[in-house]
């Protein structure tokens, strides 16, 4: 069997990476992977990418529109492919049955269940390869799977938007516009590439948002409610949305009529139980944490939000309610990193992501 040449394997690695970002938050519990069929020439015969779940998989949504015939052919996949039956058959045996000859992967299969795709296919003949460069941009793309596969916990984006003195309201207990229309189209984009969108009980009473998307194309994110003791307007809109209100409140149960998702915590549990519990009974991956302060306060202190995205205006406020106090501040500040800076209309975004640790400050007491 001849070599593929090794610019050849990279243009396809390059095509497949690409069409994996075109998968959703849909395609959730399943990893967003791209999957190119090509001849020894480099010519493209197929590609596909992860659909919704309980649909193909990357490597199957390209096979399909070849009617699962590729003798000869070769793939290349971002992502080991399966090798277990979950909602579907194993992409590894799809790929052997269909015909294919070599599989170029650019990332190893960490989920146990899913894993030993490869060996499968080096058992049965085909050539089975890992193509190096590409493994730090699958893990950026599928940052929320692996860390749940890795930690069993969602990954946590806190989006904040604040003055350029670094209040995020001008006035206590009013609601704000701080950004303009370019940055809240941005942030709704946000929202759609998460599973959830979480605030606190504060925030629901202020602003009575609906956390839906709306200036842009995309998927409603599952909407969560912080709240210890259930000092929640019921009347809100977000109630509409059947909301999960994590509390300690047993009264939470008196409104489950409405549709709210009660997840019941002892007194005394942390924040990081909370998260446990969503990513374990809810299949939450991936929460937006879009405030209020107390909140994002509460998990910066138990070491729990894995990127930081700072919206700032050019409004100066001069007094208002500040983002962090002291200690929080000294944590952002020792604990996170700028990892990207652009420009969004007149406001600027800063994305920071942070160390973690197993801290465990009580929330709920």
């Amino acid at each position: 069997m001849a070599e593929i040449p090794e610019n050849i394997v990279f243009e396809m690695m390059m095509r497949a990476v690409g069409l994996s970002k075109k998968a959703t938050v849909k395609t959730y519990p399943n990893p967003k992977v791209g999957a190119v069929i090509f001849d020894d020439d480099g010519k493209i015969v197929s590609e596909g990418w992860t659909q919704e779940y309980g649909s193909d998989h990357a490597e199957a949504d390209a096979l399909r529109k070849i009617s699962f015939k590729a003798d000869g052919l070769n793939m290349a996949v971002t992502l080991e492919p399966c090798n277990h039956y979950g909602k579907t058959p194993p992409c590894a045996k799809a790929i052997l049955e269909a015909g294919i000859k070599r599989v170029f992967v650019a990332k190893e299969e960490e989920n146990a269940k899913a894993g030993g795709g490869m060996d499968f296919l080096k058992q049965n003949g085909v050539k089975a390869l890992l193509v190096k460069g590409f493994a730090d941009e699958v893990e950026e793309i599928n940052r929320f799977f692996f860390k749940g596969v890795r930690t069993a916990l969602p990954w946590v984006t806190a989006k904040i938007a604040l003055s350029s003195d670094g209040f995020i309201t001008d006035k206590v207990g009013e609601r704000c516009v701080i950004t303009g229309l370019e940055t809240q189209k941005y942030v709704h984009e946000l929202r759609s590439g998460h599973t959830a969108i979480a605030v606190g009980a504060k925030t629901v009473n202020i602003d009575d948002p609906m956390l839906t998307v709306r200036l842009v194309e995309g998927f409603d994110p599952q909407p969560v409610i912080f709240s210890r003791d259930l000092s929640l307007n019921l009347n809100a809109k977000i109630m509409e949305r059947s909301p999960i209100i994590v509390t300690t409140s047993p009264k939470v149960h008196e409104i489950k009529a409405q549709g709210v998702k009660p997840l019941i915590l002892e007194s005394g549990s942390s924040l990081k139980e909370a998260l446990t519990q969503l990513f374990a009974e809810h299949k939450i991956n991936s929460i937006l944490l879009e405030g209020g302060s107390d909140l994002v306060k509460a998990f910066l202190k138990e070491a729990l939000i894995d990127e930081m995205q700072l919206i700032v205006s050019p409004k100066t406020f001069g007094t208002g309610l500040p983002l962090f106090d002291e200690e929080t501040k000294n944590i952002f500040e020792n604990s996170f990193s700028l990892n990207h800076s652009e420009k969004l209309g007149e406001d600027t975004l800063k994305i920071y992501r942070g160390s973690r640790s197993d801290g465990c400050s009580k929330l709920f007491v």
